[in-house]
């Protein structure tokens, strides 16, 4: 059996010390459990864990700013920000180390087309999301198809509380179109898929669980219950507070966004079932409780109509809460005398009568039934052909058609309905000698062209023999004469104002 791990499994518990954990390191080993890890999963929780990282350092700065100086508490606080840097800078080694002592192996990504990785995004195929977005899920499907097909002889559980890219509307199984590339792989029987590693481990408990065995027999002899139930009340419920939960597990309205636990009002009804051994002669069980709970949440619409026991909120932290009864369940790891040593909640939900599920049912199945109707009216016809071959078929004479044609007398036809002369009688008949001779005389046009004498423009210009006269006149050559001289003068320096712009400096007021 092959486990694989998404990063959700390790940023509920970064450092891998949770009873989860603490029962996966004996079961991998007692179940023949091979854990793997994709290296694309390592990359997403180192870095989720430095996030957390540097948001605990700036709220501790914050805390420091305030309180080191007049407390006196200075240096403490700056040791503590230095070790919280000096774990972000070996988490990975760390993480690695944890995966290794668990038997563990880190895979790299399958080494796929880019172009396989683009047309599952560019058709919004799951584990994609409706934007396109899902690289990084994707390469981890990849990396189950690549599994499933290389060990073909082995169960293979897939990890992971990524529910909206992974689970179907449901969310009681993987996605159709993930289960449809499992079929295409001949693998579609052999992968399972868990919300939680506390989930995985019950499950497999029970394929493991040995009543003949002395060490579960001698920790189901010796449970206390009230030593149980009391550090449940202590030591694990403190931990959901604050903690996401599911709004249609919970059974809250369609439209809450993040809700969260605010606050457990104790445990009621304990039920408790030893599942297998731990380490030390120990065991883990299996635990169940209901509790009243207090919620708090957002709504899409704010105008939207609370339904019955909820309350608005003050509309500064949340927009409103609801005290309801949920049912509690998780794993808790038991000593060799039946004391607890360490516990976790896995799973928190609504009780299975309250009403507020059916609008999450009916939301579910509204496309399920369009779709089996859709199939059915592809398999059935409308009507039954039974019903259609009972029902009496009408007689009808055949004569019937016989009487119904139009009876003509073939005579009409027999000779020409239109002689063929009427159509010379109606082409029109013109005579050709109308168009014997020209209509227009040719000499029309000469006599319409008009008669211009040329001696008109005889002495409008003057000839050359006239050019000649005034040349040689007195006058012409007096002014002449006239002209040099002024030339002469504005050679000698005359005073003379310059509107060439050829000597300037190329400002317009040259020109």
């Amino acid at each position: 059996m092959i486990v694989i791990l998404d990063t959700t499994v390790f940023s509920s518990d970064f450092t891998c010390s949770g009873t989860a954990w603490r029962v996966l390191a004996h079961a991998s080993k007692a179940w023949g459990l091979q854990i793997r890890v994709p290296e694309v999963v390592v990359a997403e929780a180192v870095g989720g864990y430095e996030r957390e990282i540097g948001h605990a350092s700036l709220a501790l700065d914050r805390v420091a700013t305030k309180y080191s100086g007049r407390l006196g508490l200075g240096q403490p606080f700056e040791d503590l920000l230095g070790t919280l840097q000096e774990r972000r800078r070996d988490y990975q080694e760390r993480l690695t180390q944890l995966i290794e002592d668990l038997g563990g192996t880190v895979l790299a990504p399958p080494d796929v087309p880019h172009m396989e990785l683009a047309r599952r995004a560019a058709s919004r195929r799951k584990p994609c999301d409706q934007k396109g977005d899902g690289y990084r899920d994707t390469l981890n499907w990849l990396l189950i198809l690549e599994i499933a097909q290389s060990s073909p002889e082995e169960t293979i559980f897939w990890v992971t509380d990524n529910s909206t890219d992974f689970a179907n509307e449901e969310k009681d199984n993987l996605h159709e179109d993930l289960l449809e590339d499992l079929e295409g792989v001949g693998a579609a029987s052999r992968v399972r898929w868990f919300s939680d590693l506390s989930s995985l481990l019950l499950s497999l408990a029970a394929s493991h669980y040995d009543e003949s065995s002395d060490d579960l027999r001698n920790v189901q002899d010796n449970l206390q219950r009230g030593a149980i139930a009391e550090f449940i009340n202590v030591s694990v419920l403190p931990s959901v507070v604050k903690k996401l939960v599911s709004p249609r597990r919970c059974a809250l309205p369609l439209d809450a966004l993040k809700p969260e636990v605010l606050a457990v009002q104790g445990v009621q009804g304990l039920e408790l079932e030893v599942k297998g051994v731990a380490e030390q002669g120990g065991a883990f069980a299996e635990f169940s409780f209901t509790a009243e709970t207090l919620i708090g949440l957002d709504l899409a619409d704010t105008a939207t109509e609370l339904p019955e026991g909820f309350e608005r909120g003050d509309g500064v932290d949340r927009s409103a809460t609801v005290l309801k009864e949920l049912g509690f369940q998780g794993l808790i790891e038991l000593d060799s005398y039946g004391r607890p040593v360490s516990g976790e909640v896995s799973n928190i939900g609504a009780l299975i009568d309250d009403p507020g599920l059916e609008p999450w049912k009916s939301k579910g199945s509204v496309l399920a039934s369009l779709q089996a109707a859709l199939s059915g009216l592809q398999r059935h016809s409308l009507v039954d052909s039974a019903l259609l071959e009972s029902l009496p078929r009408p007689k009808i004479d055949p004569g019937l058609l016989d009487a119904l044609r139009p009876k003509i007398d073939p005579k009409l036809f027999g000779s020409a309905v239109v002689s063929p002369k009427i159509w010379d009688g109606l082409r029109p008949q013109i005579d050709p000698k109308l168009f014997g001779g020209p209509v227009v005389n040719p000499k029309i046009l000469d006599a319409l062209r008009p008669q211009i004498d040329p001696k008109i423009f005889e002495g409008m210009f003057p000839t050359v023999n006239a050019l000649k006269r005034i040349a040689d006149s007195s006058a012409f050559a007096s002014s002449f004469r006239l002209s040099a001289a002024q030339t002469d003068l504005d050679d000698d320096g005359g005073d003379v104002e310059e509107i060439s712009g050829e000597e300037g400096d190329g400002d317009a007021s040259d020109v």
